[in-house]
């Protein structure tokens, strides 16, 4: 398969089922809601959905599937573009066709958490367990299908294996900083617009967030494509040796 095959995802779009399984994952109304906007082209749902996704996670920063909504509504123009730039990455096409999955069906976390806590699979296992996250929240986006789905659901999952790459934390002005990598790296405005956001926000409380803003950004830019990496084929490397392969900058002190 080409990466031309991949250049028009939201032709493949489907309504969420009416009445979905039992034990299918519930989407979160606003969700569903915020990918019909995305492939709709509505302009007012869009800032309608946005607008109230924003006012939630300033509220509650750890809303993730406001953060999720917000997303979609503010890189539905950026959507077709990012999939074919994906696949057009080394290893995009192979991602695509495949669509391996970071959750705990497709990966034995328990044996990431015996590996040393300086491999890849090491380090993001315990980035996990001792922060109480489950690699098992992060779904496609409601209602997709194909393309679109795998890519969605896949830069949800990484979310956390770049926290590990970056070394930066889950704290707010941490968060920030990845957001701005994140944004370097794929170039969709979601990203950017929450962390502009969050660091105005925050900044009275966190008095270096425009520093470290600044710096997750170069980091990012500086950084070689993290996109569509196979990190399930690197989990027993040293975290060093992934991070240079990368070419990632450390974090300005």
């Amino acid at each position: 398969m080409t990466a031309l095959a991949y250049l028009h995802p939201l032709a493949q779009a489907a309504p969420p089922p009416a009445e979905p399984p039992a034990n299918a994952y519930a989407a979160d109304p606003d969700e569903v809601a915020a990918v019909r906007a995305a492939l709709s082209g509505n302009l007012r749902a869009r800032l309608r959905l946005g607008t109230r996704a924003l006012i939630a996670i300033l509220s509650d920063p750890e809303d993730t599937r406001q953060v999720f909504t917000l997303f979609l509504v503010a890189n539905a123009r950026s959507i077709p573009g990012f999939i074919a730039r994906f696949a057009c990455e080394p290893g995009g096409v192979a991602l695509l066709s495949e669509k391996p999955a970071i959750d705990s069906r497709s990966v034995d976390f328990a044996a990431l958490e015996r590996l040393p806590p300086d491999t890849l699979g090491g380090a993001f296992a315990r980035h996990l367990s001792s922060r109480g996250l489950s690699p098992d929240i992060f779904h496609a986006p409601p209602g997709v299908e194909g393309p679109l789905a795998y890519v969605g659901q896949r830069m949800r999952q990484c979310h956390d294996i770049w926290h590990v790459l970056t070394g930066y934390d889950t704290t707010v002005d941490d968060e920030i900083a990845l957001l701005a990598f994140s944004y370097a790296q794929a170039r969709l405005p979601g990203p950017a617009l929450l962390a502009v956001i969050g660091a105005v926000r925050m900044a009275h409380r966190h008095p270096g967030v425009f520093r470290k803003l600044i710096d997750g950004y170069r980091r990012g830019k500086a950084s070689r494509s993290l996109l569509t990496a196979r990190w399930e084929d690197m989990w027993e490397e040293p975290l060093a040796v992934v991070r240079a392969r990368f070419a990632i900058p450390a974090a300005r002190a």
